[in-house]
């Protein structure tokens, strides 16, 4: 069968179909994102549960979503020979579809590409903040406090504990 059988370009269009419900699905994500980000900056740990509930909901409906536009992908690959099927990236995908189809599938890619900056930005590091974290343990320091942090770890005020090992810096200090 061809790529331009009646077919192929209805799982085409299933995906198109598929992919705006994922990128309606990452926007209220990343509405609630920044809710709880609002929530944990402002310290209002009262809407944090919900929030937090919300968020898990959206990202169980989101996998299941995801699922659907694996399997459509991975079909659409084996019609078109892939050697890996589920990997089949968008832009090859655009390059068989009808005219329709592929501004569609173009304006989803930069629509995703749009939610993923705005995620991206959403989750760095805000100014004020620096989040460090070791094994379950999450240390927030200002910029200037964390310089003096660093400084006094770096040069030990008493020797080690008898019976306890004294681990050195990365830089070996």
């Amino acid at each position: 069968m061809k790529p331009h059988d009646r077919e192929f370009q209805g799982l085409i269009t299933q995906l198109v179909e598929t992919l705006q419900e994922e990128v309606r699905q990452h926007q209220r994500l990343l509405k609630v994102v920044r809710k709880k980000k609002d929530a944990f900056l402002n310290e209002v740990p009262e809407g944090l549960d919900s929030l937090l509930g919300a968020e898990r909901e959206m990202l169980t409906s989101a996998v299941a979503v995801e699922r659907d536009r694996i399997a459509l992908v991975t079909e659409l690959g084996q019609w078109l020979g892939h050697a890996h099927p589920a990997r089949l990236r968008l832009a090859e995908i655009i390059l068989h579809a009808e005219p329709e189809s592929r501004d569609e599938l173009l304006d989803l890619r930069e629509e995703f590409r749009d939610v993923a900056d705005e995620l991206d930005d959403l989750v760095s590091a805000d100014p004020i903040f620096t989040r460090h974290r070791k094994e379950q343990v999450r240390l927030y320091v200002t910029p200037s406090r964390s310089k003096t942090l660093l400084g006094a770890a770096a040069t030990p005020s008493h020797s080690p504990a008898r019976g306890t090992a004294y681990s050195p810096g990365r830089d070996g200090s």
